[in-house]
């Protein structure tokens, strides 16, 4: 969203002017070096003086792929993923809204949106003190980042005291405001970008994959799929799994507990796989691919076994891998540690996903 400087109304991304005054918005884009605010037109940063204009070497936009095929670039998130892997599931509330909660929720602190610390606190008791660790949510580094409207949500219901609770009261927030979440926040993005087909129904809309869903879907599976095979890689074919990483990323490790455990717990091994690697820092990897933007698919009898072009993914992108800190964060918590407070007892059924944090 684009708040107006004028009067202060939020606006649709792709929105020139405001819609309530009509006065020219301003849009921003985040240096990929030091992610400092420059406007949209820049080309080069303000702060730092890096490029603005650098393009992913040989990756298309989406809007530029011919029917005939090429090459497809998609800006999913995990969530976005899950969504288009089972939309008849992820529509529904329980279990499918708590996950879609809880990777977004991950992902966003991989993305330095969120930050989370571990601090040691002394407990006094009534005869003796003790010092325990607790986990505080704070504001990243590329808090004020662009972000898509299932992930603002949760920038938007950030309580302002920051404690140990912090982390679980964003949660409970969010889960409260979480009527149509899937709806209004996923399937209606998701359509609008052509990955879902909408029919007019009489009790309502019916959303079915499609083809660039479809294309979609069938790229995630395949992936899921190979990355089964990448604990073997990462010994014996390190150029295969490196380029497996960079095409997969969170889509991967996110839609799977299996995998977000098997990084986390092999994060020296992959971090070993970039040794070397240009760092550009991790704001360049977060607004720039977004850890998910390089999924590559070559309608033309190319399979997606065939990795051994790894080399067009540029070192750049991979910054964030070499970072063998990237997974200590979570060294002290699991995928389930997310899921606390996303939880009927902090639902009460209220409204869409309108309204104000505590």
């Amino acid at each position: 969203m684009i708040k107006c400087p004028e009067c202060g109304s939020n606006n649709d991304d792709n929105y020139n002017f405001c819609k309530s005054c009509g006065k020219k918005l301003v849009k921003y884009k985040f240096c990929p070096e030091c992610a400092h605010k420059n406007v949209d037109t820049a080309r080069f940063c303000e702060n730092c003086g890096m490029s603005l204009t650098f393009e992913f070497d040989g990756v298309k936009n989406q809007n530029n792929v011919n029917d005939y095929g090429g090459m497809v670039s998609l800006d999913l998130t995990p969530a976005e993923s899950l969504m288009i892997m089972d939309h008849g599931f992820y529509q529904g509330y329980g279990t499918a809204l708590q996950e879609l909660l809880k990777v977004t929720l991950i992902d966003l602190v991989f993305k330095d949106v969120f930050k989370l610390e571990v601090r040691e606190v002394e407990k006094k008791g009534l005869f003796s003190s003790k010092l325990v660790k607790e986990t505080y949510l704070l504001e990243g580094k590329n808090f004020n980042m662009p972000l898509k409207p299932h992930e603002e949500v949760f920038r938007k219901y950030l309580p302002g005291k920051v404690d140990s609770k912090r982390l679980k009261k964003l949660q409970q927030q969010v889960y409260r405001h979480s009527n149509d979440y899937a709806k209004k926040k996923l399937l209606e993005p998701l359509a609008l970008e052509g990955f879902f087909d909408v029919e007019k129904k009489f009790l309502g809309k019916k959303y079915s994959l499609s083809y660039k869903g479809l294309d979609a879907q069938e790229m995630i599976f395949k992936l899921k799929e190979d990355g089964k095979d990448l604990e073997n890689w990462i010994e014996t074919d390190p150029g295969r799994a490196k380029a497996y990483i960079l095409m997969g990323g969170s889509n991967i490790f996110l839609t799977d507990d299996y995998y977000f455990e098997w990084f986390k717990n092999n994060s020296k091994k992959i971090s070993a796989l970039f040794a070397g690697a240009a760092v550009v820092g991790t704001a360049y990897a977060f607004n720039k691919v977004r850890w998910y933007s390089a999924f590559r698919h070559h309608s033309q009898g190319i399979d997606f076994d065939d990795f051994d072009d790894f080399t067009s993914f540029d070192d750049s992108f991979s910054d964030i891998f070499s970072d063998v800190s990237t997974f200590d964060v979570f060294d002290s918590m699991d995928f389930n540690d997310f899921d606390s407070g996303f939880d009927s007892g902090g639902f009460d059924g209220g409204g869409d996903c309108g309204g104000g944090g505590d």
